[in-house]
């Protein structure tokens, strides 16, 4: 690890590249500024946590502060009144946000995953044993998204189902684990637990072909942290460089901390496949802004022409 990281201070002594669409920038770390990114309990900003732990920030001379959340509604509060730079977030959450005023930009995808977990003493073992039963949203958000594409994919119309809301995720586990809900979607590390005290994982969101999170920025962010940005980006692909070239073991404690659970708990947790940093596919966002509309959250007329800031990094 002490090696990985003296060749990164080598090479970020006083500057870096950033590689911008093709064209590669000079930026002095000494000038930049601190950023502020809310964040959910789940792995998708791990890279970004591994880049701070790992001492790659620090290399860049970028200071991050991870604002976690349990659930998207405290997250949104808190971006509206100005007090985050950016967040990751759902799609949906971005599209609804962004069509209801807020001043946003989508800069890149992110890789979590999220797992369908139904409770050991509800009885359903496939998707089709899902109708009448009582499925655990955070309504409006990828949870609730998920869960129709789910029911979808088992010819089960959603009025056939109980959804009750509950927007806080650890709230969400503790009713599964009470048998109060019968089946909920979890990202990991939530899922794992789930799983590990004997409850049954059905489907996945990769399995149903959804990946509908992304990292957003106000406007105001990316006019007046751009560099900052991309050396936040620039980190992230460092982070899931040394993520792919260390063994889980060197750099799990990061995790458990992160997490709060033990190293026992964390070694279950199977990683995404993660990537270098990429914008949103169209047809996810199509499929989230179909889905909304459908529900009526978003007007008619909205389409995703000025979701997306391709800056960053480059249209997969």
């Amino acid at each position: 690890m002490k090696k990985y990281i003296f060749i990164v201070s080598i090479i970020l002594t006083t500057s870096f590249f950033i590689s911008c669409k093709g064209k590669e920038k000079v930026v002095d770390k000494n000038e930049l500024q601190e950023i502020n990114l809310g964040v959910m309990q789940s792995m998708d900003y791990v890279p970004f946590t591994v880049a701070q732990k790992q001492g790659i920030y620090d290399s860049l001379g970028l200071k991050v502060n991870f604002i976690k959340y349990l659930s998207s509604s405290d997250l949104e509060h808190e971006f509206k009144l100005g007090k985050l730079d950016g967040a990751i977030t759902d799609l949906t959450r971005a599209i609804t946000l962004q069509a209801n005023g807020s001043k946003l930009k989508v800069i890149m995808k992110n890789d979590g995953i999220l797992y369908l977990i139904a409770g050991k003493e509800s009885g359903i073992k496939k998707l089709t044993d899902l109708r009448k039963m009582n499925i655990g949203v955070s309504e409006n958000t990828i949870t609730d998204f998920s869960t129709d594409i789910a029911l979808k994919a088992a010819n089960i119309l959603t009025v056939n189902v109980n959804k009750p809301n509950i927007s806080k995720i650890t709230v969400r586990l503790e009713m599964l684990q009470n048998g109060q809900i019968d089946a909920a979607f979890f990202p990991d590390p939530y899922a794992t637990i789930a799983i590990r005290d004997g409850h049954k994982s059905l489907e996945s969101t990769k399995d149903l072909g959804i990946n509908a999170t992304a990292t957003l920025f106000s406007e105001n962010a990316i006019k007046d942290k751009n560099n900052e940005i991309m050396a936040l980006i620039l980190g992230y692909n460092l982070g899931i460089n040394f993520i792919k070239s260390h063994p889980k073991n060197e750099w799990i404690e990061t995790l458990s901390e992160d997490f709060d659970l033990a190293r026992s708990v964390v070694k279950q947790i199977p990683l995404p496949d993660y990537h270098r940093a990429e914008l949103p596919k169209i047809k996810d966002i199509k499929a989230s802004i179909g889905w909304l509309k459908i529900k009526q959250l978003i007007p008619e007329d909205y389409n995703e022409k000025n979701l997306v800031d391709s800056t960053f990094v480059n249209q997969p």
